[in-house]
């Protein structure tokens, strides 16, 4: 008797310290999983201003004759970065160096989504390194396609 009242009293205790234990798991997992999603919604950032570069065409670097044609839009680090990029002057630097950048390219390696994204990567990159710093930030944040068309 004394032996089956311990036996049920220990299968009670774990039932117990299980129910417990799986119901404070339940909790901090569903509190864990909450907050980084609420965080995710939170770390979406307003787009910064932006200028427009207006519409390119240009021949690739292959030797079939291909055409890119696409209009670039930039967003700025900043509104101190639209200030100083007033000057017309800086408006025609931007669009020379992206159509240098745009020869450099060839038709297989821009066609895919992939490929866009590294041609934005590149056109950040050389606009950057002659634009200069303002605030002690680089003056592009991003480098966006309002059209793309590679044939």
């Amino acid at each position: 008797m004394a032996l089956a009242k311990r036996t049920l009293f220990i299968v009670i205790a774990g039932v117990a310290v299980l129910a417990v234990g799986v119901g404070g798991g339940l909790y901090v997992g569903l509190k864990f999983f909450r907050a980084e999603e609420t965080s995710r919604e939170v770390q979406v950032p307003d787009p910064g201003p932006m200028i427009d570069l207006g519409q390119f065409t240009s021949t690739l670097a292959d030797p079939e004759i291909h055409v890119v044609k696409l209009k670039v839009t930039l967003e700025l680090s900043g509104q101190n970065v639209v200030l100083k990029l007033a000057d017309p002057g800086w408006t025609v630097k931007l669009k020379d160096e992206t159509l240098r950048t745009l020869k450099d390219q060839r038709y297989d390696s821009i066609r895919y989504a992939e490929g866009m994204e590294k041609l934005k990567q590149d056109l950040k990159a050389r606009l950057n390194a002659i634009l200069p710093r303002v605030d002690g930030n680089a003056a592009i944040d991003r480098v966006l396609f309002d059209e793309f068309m590679a044939q």
